[in-house]
């Protein structure tokens, strides 16, 4: 198995129940259950009758506890956690489905490039975009393919 798979396993198989939650979120265990009424969270079903929670549940909870905590309202701050998990959802899709390699120029400092994509088309040439990290930050390069 890969470690990405690994990875996606953890993050899909990773339960935690309301007590550690609670205390890791500062999130009372009664609010975590008012939550759940009012539809905003949902437990892992449990023969065991204990709560507990995925890691995708677990990241909704202190988003909308980060919400709560800049004075928005409890629907308010679910809201804006469904618009966040969708907007990481099209990040997470556009990246997987773009990203062809990763250039590691300098493992200490995690400096690199990433080709994003070789199908750009203009005026009769092709170009690769590539995203790079490095001493001047975050930035694109548009390189006229050989």
């Amino acid at each position: 198995m890969t470690d990405n798979k690994q990875i996606a396993k953890l993050f899909k198989e990773l339960k935690i129940g309301i007590g550690e939650v609670s205390n890791i979120s500062g999130v009372s265990q009664r609010q975590l259950r008012y939550w759940e009424q009012k539809g905003y969270i949902k437990p892992i079903d449990s023969n065991s009758g204990v709560r507990v929670y995925s890691f995708e549940t677990i990241c909704t909870i202190f988003f909308i506890k980060g919400k709560l905590d800049e004075g928005y309202t409890l629907s308010a701050a679910y809201e804006k956690s469904k618009s966040a998990y969708t907007k990481s959802k099209i990040i997470r899709k556009f990246f997987h489905n773009l990203v062809n390699g990763v250039e590691i120029t300098n493992e200490k400092e995690a400096y690199g490039k990433i080709l994003l994509g070789d199908n750009l088309h203009i005026n009769d040439a092709d170009y690769q975009v590539v995203g790079i990290v490095d001493d001047n930050g975050n930035h694109f390069e548009i390189k006229k393919k050989k």
